[in-house]
């Protein structure tokens, strides 16, 4: 038996197929199915996988509008095959209001606009734009430059899920792991190094009765402590005493875990 697979089950019907995450992956998921890399992320049906598929079509679509303003920025300003001071001064302006609103991840002083590029090219369009001007450079442009793409979670790892990129609130982090709660879904993210899910909390079961979402933070933080410390009894106990899970969801898991013991010691006692 596994708690968190059992409060998966049990979880009260939540909002997130009719929110704003769910809705944006529906509309646009199709541009994951022209790179080879990121095409089966189109059918991700799990409220988590979504939000990371998520993640990738807005990097994606960041870098769709900065190269079509910078292409049509140089295009308006290019003479004789060369740009002159007043269209690299365009070309930087343009880039600049394009960005505006954009999803970014933040590093540090530098901004990560695309991250499915690597963290060198990123520094191109967060601060060098021209250097797309250059040989070695302007195959970035476009879509033909999907064999520079990277998995963007084994680079950046769990920060992207504290960015712009996605409405996940960080509640905590221990070590090389950290915990995000969604309001859509109502759960409890733990997201390693690697930006892959090392587990959920499903929170507030059918039997609950009425949910009730104020305070949610302060409700949440001492079930997440209790995880890192690795304390079973700790973590049901703030679940139940936050009113997150049912008591009678909690005592059905301990009878059927006695149950699942009981029933190895008889076979292999």
């Amino acid at each position: 038996m596994n708690l968190f697979d059992t409060m998966e089950r049990k979880q009260k019907f939540t909002f997130f197929n009719s929110g704003a995450e769910n809705r944006f992956f529906l509309s646009t998921s199709r541009v994951l199915t022209g790179f080879t890399m990121y095409k089966g992320m189109a059918k991700a049906q799990k409220p988590f996988d979504i939000i990371r598929a998520n993640i990738v079509i807005r990097s994606l679509a960041n870098k769709k509008t900065l190269d079509e303003v910078y292409l049509t920025t140089v295009r308006n300003f290019r003479k004789n095959g060369e740009l002159r001071h007043d269209g690299e001064v365009a070309v930087k302006k343009a880039i600049a209001f394009a960005k505006q609103g954009m999803p970014f991840l933040e590093i540090g002083e530098e901004k990560v606009f695309v991250p499915t590029y690597p963290k060198s090219l990123n520094r191109i369009y967060d601060k060098d734009i021209l250097k797309l001007e250059e040989k070695p450079f302007k195959p970035m442009l476009g879509n033909g430059s999907e064999a520079l793409c990277i998995d963007p979670f084994d680079t950046y790892g769990w920060k992207l899920f504290d960015s712009y990129f996605t409405n996940l609130i960080l509640v905590r982090q221990a070590g090389k792991t950290a915990a995000f709660f969604d309001y859509d879904s109502l759960t409890i993210y733990f997201v390693n190094y690697q930006g892959r899910l090392d587990a959920q909390i499903c929170l507030f079961d059918r039997r609950i009765g009425k949910r009730n979402t104020n305070h949610m933070m302060e409700r949440i933080t001492p079930v997440v402590d209790a995880y890192f410390r690795d304390d079973r009894d700790a973590l049901l106990q703030n679940l139940v005493q936050n009113q997150l899970i049912s008591g009678s969801l909690v005592y059905r898991l301990s009878s059927d875990e006695k149950k699942h013991f009981a029933r190895i010691e008889r076979k292999f006692g």
